[in-house]
């Protein structure tokens, strides 16, 4: 992970990695915790890399997009290692910029779907399509 730029420990604005010997979770630049495995899947929320059975943390520092941190993002807990001293201040609480891109409305109707490429493939022997 030093290779790729980690560093040891945890700092504010960058993606924080915390792992014991049995589990592994990110919380991401932004505050918003991650980890797989837990309840089945992919779980967003929980204490993220700051789990308090956590024995090791490492950090990949990394700029915010406008707009910074959310007001609601969990800081890091009392007991998480300090931040490097020339760490950057957070940003200032501003509103995040207008979408560039066009808003995708949920119950639009679908763009068409492309003509396949190529013949079509024949169905296995005895296979039927039953809404043809």
């Amino acid at each position: 992970m030093l290779a790729r730029g980690f560093q040891y420990g945890t700092a504010p604005n960058a993606l924080v990695i915390g792992w014991n010997g049995g589990h592994t979770a990110v919380t991401l630049p932004d505050g918003t915790p991650v980890a797989s495995g837990e309840r089945g899947g992919v779980h967003v929320g929980g204490p993220g890399a700051y789990q308090a059975g956590f024995t090791h943390h490492m950090f990949l520092p990394m700029e915010l997009e406008p707009g910074g941190a959310p007001p609601d993002a969990l800081p890091p807990p009392p007991d998480a290692p300090a931040p490097p001293p020339d760490a950057p201040p957070p940003p200032p609480d501003v509103p995040p910029p207008p979408p560039e891109a066009p808003a995708i409305l949920v119950d639009a109707p679908a763009p068409p779907m492309p003509e396949p490429v190529g013949a079509e493939l024949p169905l296995p022997d005895g296979a039927v399509i039953a809404n043809t």
